[in-house]
């Protein structure tokens, strides 16, 4: 084994420092993954070392790796600073994904014993919980469900417009019906559309129509509600808007971060733009979040993580990345913020949101159940409001591991 900083000649194995680096976050994962795909050519073990001063989720990246790759071997450590001597112990303990610790011990995560559900919530006190990735589908059950155990203020965050339904058009949740009923509006208008503009036009109506929904559904729960259009990754945005909620609705007090986009792709294809765009709403806006709200204020943080960040996931190496550093840095605030409650979710699929018909059959063909919605939603309370407050993480959901 040897240590490298671009990975070359014929060792059996490669020991990559990309990890460690002061890069953003998104330069210093990308590094990584270019530096793996080119230790693979020459290297049967892969060691990539990230810093445990740093958030960081190169745990997702090898567990995603030995998936992809399974004449490869690639683990991922996180080492103190200045770990050098460290790194030369872990060597000699066998290969596992860990944390080396001062002594050079080396520390492997695992599932514990399946969680028993709290027999009964605490009563909470009235908050203001910001809730990112929209008011639809997922995390629109969350809210809903968290309106009925909390009440308090909950401010929805999400990229999509709250468009309004046009007065000369009947209700309809129905995609195609709804492109058929543009299709004639425009016909009959004298009008020229494209089958492109018409399927943008109505996918942006039915999200409309889905958050002022979800908004009455929450308040019929017994909490006020507000959306609150936001891409999460774009930093001066997160700055104006959640200033101004906070001085409309109060110091935010409870956060979950839910936002998310996918885009899949082997890890050989994978490129720098689609890690970007995984990262943004994500990591860009855990730091984006972070940098506007004082994190002594919270008392309730829930990141939505992923279990493919726990067991890795076919071409999902960015999408894993991004969520195992998630769970680094709810692990962080843990320790920092004894106060606050912080639960980092591990999510097997859901029945709705991310997974569309073809994903649902995917899973189905690699027996993979899926979460149903009202049943995710009650996890996520149960665990966030009454679980154990030393249970940071969870994984929920059953059979991934084996997919």
């Amino acid at each position: 084994m040897q240590r490298v900083e671009q990975p070359s000649g014929s060792a059996d194995g490669a020991i990559l420092t990309e990890g460690t680096t002061s890069h953003p976050h998104e330069q210093r994962h990308w590094g990584a993954l270019q530096a793996a795909r080119a230790a693979r050519r020459n290297s049967e073990v892969i060691i990539l070392l990230q810093s445990a001063d740093l958030y960081s989720g190169l745990e997702g990246l090898s567990r995603t790796l030995r998936k992809e790759w399974p004449d490869t071997q690639a683990f991922a450590w996180t080492i103190p600073a200045g770990g050098a001597a460290q790194v030369a112990h872990g060597v000699r303990q066998g290969h596992a994904d860990g944390v080396i610790e001062a002594s050079g011990e080396l520390l492997t995560p695992e599932t514990g014993a399946p969680v028993t559900p709290p027999s009964c919530l605490p009563v909470a006190k009235p908050s203001v919980w910001l809730i990112t990735g929209g008011a639809r589908g997922v995390t629109a059950a969350c809210a809903i469900e968290l309106a009925r155990a909390t009440g308090g203020s909950i401010l929805l965050a999400g990229r999509s417009d709250e468009t309004p339904w046009p007065d000369d058009l009947p209700l309809t949740n129905d995609l195609k019906t709804l492109r058929g009923l543009l299709v004639e509006r425009s016909r009959q208008a004298g009008q020229r559309v494209t089958p492109a503009g018409i399927d943008r036009t109505a996918r942006n109506l039915l999200a409309g129509a889905e958050i002022r929904e979800t908004l009455q559904a929450v308040r019929a729960a017994g909490a006020m509600a507000a959306y609150l259009p936001l891409d999460a990754g774009d930093s001066d945005a997160v700055a104006d808007v959640l200033s101004g909620a906070q001085q409309r609705f109060g110091a935010i007090t409870g956060w979950v971060h839910g936002a998310g986009v996918l885009a899949d792709r082997l890890a050989t294809e994978k490129t720098e733009s689609e890690l970007r765009r995984v990262f943004s709403p994500k990591v860009g806006g855990l730091m984006n979040i972070l940098a506007v709200i004082d994190p002594l204020q919270l008392r309730h943080i829930a990141f939505f993580s992923s279990a493919a960040a726990f067991f890795g996931n076919k071409g999902q190496a960015d999408y894993a990345m991004a969520n195992a550093l998630l769970a680094s840095a709810g692990r962080s605030l843990d320790r920092s913020l004894h106060a606050a409650r912080v639960k980092v979710f591990h999510w097997g699929p859901w029945a709705g949101g991310m997974v569309d018909s073809t994903l649902a059959s995917h899973f189905e063909a690699q027996g993979v159940p899926l979460i149903s919605v009202d049943e995710g939603a009650r996890i996520f309370v149960n665990e966030l409001l009454g679980g154990a407050p030393d249970q940071v993480e969870l994984v929920v959901g059953e059979a991934w591991a084996t997919s």
